[in-house]
């Protein structure tokens, strides 16, 4: 028997002296577990340029390119059809009613994402037929002879359109390696997307036809063909299969959404999108018409595109400034950006306005700081809260909250104050209706920012 050493222990023992050993003696129930990895480590993916970052970049270009094609010139066509006006089948206010029926599609997202690429199908597979479906009710708008008809295509689209570009930015997110340094990259060529129909259409066109195409059908038949090349071109995207195909049917995961929900920072966040999304619909449904009739803008949708050009420019560099702000900060210069960019157009609806060109040129660039500091930083946000496993789910439901619930809500009120402050034929609209509309959504952008600086938590990114 060993006599006890200086620190109590024996001079010779018959248990072995290396590490390995005596994990090998040790009970099972005291072996030391491995700490679980985080999922951000275990995540593999590919770089921004290669082959599939470049298809990502792609149909994130394709789908801003179809939509915008129609989508910004849509309240000059209906302005041009209105009243006794062209077809003469559109009344006061359906420019808020038609834009409207974005949101109500955006508010079917999370089933389409949750339910259907979350548990059951491919996600190329299924926007190839969402894009088809898009291109389908493209055509009926364009042949339809009645408001109701209008109405019931243009709703058809987006119920089609929102769950796919949804998915495009799940699918992104999924195969980066490093998605919150290059997914801004990556929707920077959506937005891209956006400038290019946007030049074609209010300046390419007319510079090759010497007629302007923003208040007729013609927009509507480019958009279909960009749907239809959107939805061939997703068939050679990365093979994306559901992510829980093997959890139960009841999939759209009810589970996993109401545990999300349950979540206070990303339920927050879903509110903030709805508070933020609802003005911003003003500007959507009621800009291209405002400089085209009020203003007398030439080539008013290129000029509008000058927003999203500096957009790119933002997101290129929103990855390196959430390194070093909060989102709570982002989001706060955002809708600081957005409220003065309302009150600038407002102001701007008298002539009489100092250097008013200048002001609506400059409402129109800060377009694309505002979007990018509030909308992406809630994107990447929710993506940090929801994880990989329920990233389409989470991605679903925050566009069920900006393009659905909050946009619907923004379209509806837009819609009401266009029917009292303007008239049927804004040709005919005054100075005082237009200042008035305009500081509506300055008024709510500036509430919304109070909301969003006393109750949205601070979240520094390092």
């Amino acid at each position: 028997m060993g006599r006890p050493g200086l620190r109590g222990q024996t001079e010779m023992s018959d248990a072995p002296n290396d590490p390995e050993s005596l994990l090998a003696l040790a009970p099972p129930e005291q072996l030391p577990v491995p700490a679980p990895v985080p999922e951000e480590l275990t995540h593999t993916g590919v770089d921004l340029r290669s082959t599939v970052g470049a298809k990502l970049a792609t149909v994130m270009f394709l789908h801003h390119f179809a939509i915008s094609s129609w989508i910004v010139t849509l309240s000059s066509y209906v302005n041009a059809n209105s009243g006794s006006a062209g077809l003469g089948i559109f009344t006061a206010g359906f420019v808020g009613t038609v834009y409207g029926a974005g949101p109500l599609g955006g508010m079917i997202s999370p089933f389409v994402t949750g339910l259907l690429a979350d548990h059951w199908f491919a996600t190329e597979r299924l926007m190839a037929v969402l894009n088809l479906g898009a291109a389908a009710a493209l055509l009926a708008a364009i042949n339809a002879d009645s408001q109701t008809t209008f109405y019931l295509s243009a709703l058809a689209y987006h119920v089609c359109f929102i769950p796919s570009f949804a998915l495009a930015t799940s699918m992104s997110l999924h195969h980066l390696k490093r998605p919150e340094r290059d997914f801004p990259v990556i929707r920077a060529c959506s937005t891209s997307g956006w400038i290019a129909s946007g030049v074609f259409i209010g300046w390419v066109w007319p510079e090759i036809t010497g007629n302007s195409i923003e208040a007729t059908a013609i927009p509507l038949r480019i958009a279909l063909g960009a749907q239809l090349v959107t939805a061939v071109f997703c068939l050679v995207l990365p093979h994306t299969p559901p992510a829980n195909k093997k959890s139960p049917a009841g999939g759209f995961s009810l589970k996993a959404t109401f545990d999300l929900l349950r979540e206070p920072r990303f339920l927050l966040l879903l509110a903030l999108a709805v508070l933020a999304h609802a003005p911003a619909q003003f500007y959507y449904s009621y800009l291209n018409v405002y400089l085209n009739t009020w203003i007398g803008m030439a080539n008013a949708a290129a000029k509008m595109a000058l927003g999203q050009v500096v957009e790119v420019a933002c997101m290129v560099v929103l990855p390196a400034l959430l390194m070093r702000i909060s989102v709570k900060t982002s989001i706060l210069i955002g809708l600081s950006v957005w409220t003065l960019r309302f009150w600038l157009l407002s102001a701007s609806a008298s002539p009489a306005m100092w250097g008013r060109d200048g002001w609506i040129y400059f409402a129109i660039l800060v377009h694309g700081v505002a979007f990018t500091l509030v909308s992406i930083s809630l994107q990447l946000d929710v993506d940090r809260c929801a994880g990989r496993k329920r990233r389409a789910t989470a991605q679903g439901l925050l566009a069920m909250s900006m393009s659905g619930v909050g946009s619907f809500v923004g379209a509806q009120l837009a819609g009401e104050a266009g029917a009292r402050l303007l008239p049927t034929e804004l040709a005919d609209a005054t100075a005082g209706g237009w200042t008035s509309f305009w500081m509506l959504p300055a008024y709510m952008t500036g509430g919304v920012l109070v909301v969003a600086l006393l109750f949205l938590p601070q979240d520094k990114r390092q």
